[in-house]
């Protein structure tokens, strides 16, 4: 599989601690742990599918327990921008609750302070940036979360860039917490939310009336209100729809997923991006689950049959969605686009069935649009939905033209889109009715959202 420059965007600080360093950190402080040995604790560590979510969450409480000193705080934080690095990361928004590292007398800020320098320092030998999201649990009152959305907007001048609501779903929806992630929102913070991991489509629903996130965390069970047919999605439910209009990106963790029950085989992560959500692999638990982020998409290669391309474009996506300077992500993604060695082989323009139809005589076809843009918009698969729901809702008059990329290769521009960091491919000139491979038709479904025909998947991918 060709390789390229990764960026994470889900990965806990604390469980991707090296099993070598808890257990050293442990026999310093006094720690006690269920093995002394390096390869005894890393199989302790290890979150398998039998075990009990709550005894799979006190491998985090024995990690937590090591991470109580600035010192110790610092160490993993450079610890984990080395290891990401090494692996092709290139961008990393790492994520911890502060508050659960104060049991040893030190202040959020502190916490915070200690782990920013750990990045300060591994940043300046790996080149790696690292930003930091301050989680708050959902088991937790809303009082503490408004401490920890208060240390996260004190921070924020500094790595901090994001507020996360984690921990245990079930019995405590992301309603009950809207108000101070309403806060850290209206702060400038990115908001993520755990959802649709541990408990139902629900969850997502109330992540989404919580405050509009931005990202979700895993929020694969969103398939339960998916109408799947032959492997692919033909109809969206109305948390489904609201998801997916609601352009959040969704933080997939395949290998985490996997300990909690969820075999890689029957992750739903293709069917998810072919129906237009928005998708990016990440590790989440780099230790506890035994992975790292290049394993994440060597994983779903062998088992799914993901392509390098969709790898490129899935890079791409996580780099839109960072938490960062608008600036600072539009380079984060000419990095990611220009470190790809991939080329799309075929892209798609939605035409107008009449207008694609009348250029038949001519051999060439030009869009009204064009007169006023000056280009043709172009697709590459995972993109097509964008344009669609966004600007042909109900329409039912529309034919997808499959590209060879090739054949008009001196006219194509990538560019950003409208409204987006992404990159859409924009072409300069006339399109060449023998540049169309094939023309499929593109009808939306009953409420005027778009899925992607079969066919065309079949022709895109061929």
């Amino acid at each position: 599989m060709t390789h390229g420059p990764i960026v994470v965007l889900h990965d806990h600080l604390d469980g991707g601690v090296r099993p070598a360093t808890v257990l050293e950190l442990a026999l310093r402080y006094g720690v006690s742990t269920p093995a002394d040995d390096i390869a005894g604790l890393t199989e302790w560590m290890t979150i398998t599918p039998d075990l009990p979510v709550t005894e799979a969450f006190g491998r985090f409480e024995l990690v937590g327990k090591v991470l109580q000193t600035s010192e110790a705080l610092r160490r993993v934080a450079i610890e984990a921008v080395e290891d990401l690095a090494a692996d092709g990361v290139i961008h990393a928004e790492l994520r911890f609750a502060p508050l659960l590292h104060t049991l040893g007398g030190l202040a959020p800020a502190e916490v915070i302070a200690a782990v920013e320098a750990g990045f300060e320092a591994a940043e300046a030998t790996t080149g790696l940036s690292a930003t930091l999201i301050v989680c708050a649990m959902r088991d937790q009152p809303l009082a503490i979360t408004d401490l920890a959305v208060d240390a996260a907007i004190d921070a924020a001048a500094g790595r901090v860039v994001g507020v996360d609501l984690a921990g245990i779903e079930t019995g405590h929806p992301a309603t009950a917490h809207a108000s101070a992630l309403e806060r850290a929102q209206l702060a400038g913070l990115g908001i993520t939310i755990h959802a649709g991991e541990m408990d139902g489509v629900h969850q997502i629903q109330a992540a989404l009336d919580a405050c509009n996130p931005t990202r979700i965390g895993h929020g694969w069970r969103v398939i339960d209100d998916c109408t799947v047919d032959d492997g692919r999605i033909v109809a969206l439910g109305s948390v489904a729809t609201a998801l997916r209009d609601s352009g959040a990106l969704l933080e997939i963790c395949p290998t985490s997923n996997e300990s909690l029950g969820l075999p890689v085989a029957d992750h739903p992560m293709r069917m998810l991006a072919d129906a237009g959500f928005r998708i990016c692999l990440n590790p989440d638990d780099r230790s506890i689950t035994t992975t790292s982020a290049r394993r994440e998409l060597h994983r779903v290669t062998e088992v799914l049959g993901v392509s390098t391309l969709e790898h490129a474009a899935w890079a791409e996506r996580a780099a839109a969605g960072a938490f960062l300077s608008a600036p600072d992500r539009a380079g984060l993604v000419s990095r990611v686009r220009n470190g790809w060695d991939v080329a799309v082989p075929r892209l798609v323009h939605l035409a107008e069935r009449e207008r694609w139809e009348a250029a038949g005589a001519s051999g060439v076809y030009l869009p009204a649009e064009f007169a006023s843009d000056g280009f043709i918009h172009l697709s590459g698969l995972h993109q097509v939905l964008t344009p669609a729901n966004r600007f042909y809702r109900g329409r039912t008059d529309l034919v997808a033209l499959v590209v060879d990329a090739h054949l008009v290769a001196n006219a194509l521009v990538w560019e950003p889109g409208t409204g987006t960091d992404e990159y859409f491919p924009h072409l300069y000139g006339a399109l060449g009715a023998d540049a169309v491979i094939e023309a499929i038709d593109f009808p939306p479904d009953t409420d005027g959202a778009f899925l992607l025909p079969p066919a065309l998947v079949r022709v895109v991918r061929r």
